[in-house]
């Protein structure tokens, strides 16, 4: 998938992918930014998508709980490690990955 380095390029991006994503085509998305960027994101990605028939609006997030917050920080920095090094760090913890995949049978 293409990337985008601000909010404009990844709506486009985003445009794009599933432009081209095979059959069945997806009829709606949801966006997750941080409360005061939402507004933003939701019209830029109506424009883009909404061209493309795909519905779009703004997810609602329950507050976390305060262990549901550890976790949300940690594969926040998770993923920004794959953004930047395209490797979510998960070789680090073999066992575990191992684990996982087992209970999902790959």
């Amino acid at each position: 998938m293409l990337q985008g380095f601000d909010t404009a390029t990844q709506i486009t991006a985003l445009a794009h992918c599933l432009r081209h994503q095979p059959s069945p085509r997806i009829a709606r998305v949801w966006i997750a930014t941080d409360p005061d960027h939402t507004a933003r994101a939701v019209i830029l990605a109506r424009i883009a998508l909404g061209s493309q028939g795909i519905r779009v609006g703004p997810a609602d997030w329950p507050t976390p709980r305060s262990a549901e917050r550890r976790k949300l920080f940690r594969d926040a920095l998770r993923l920004t490690l794959w953004r930047a090094t395209g490797s979510t760090g998960a070789l680090f913890a073999p066992k575990v990955v191992a684990r996982k995949r087992a209970d999902c049978g790959v």
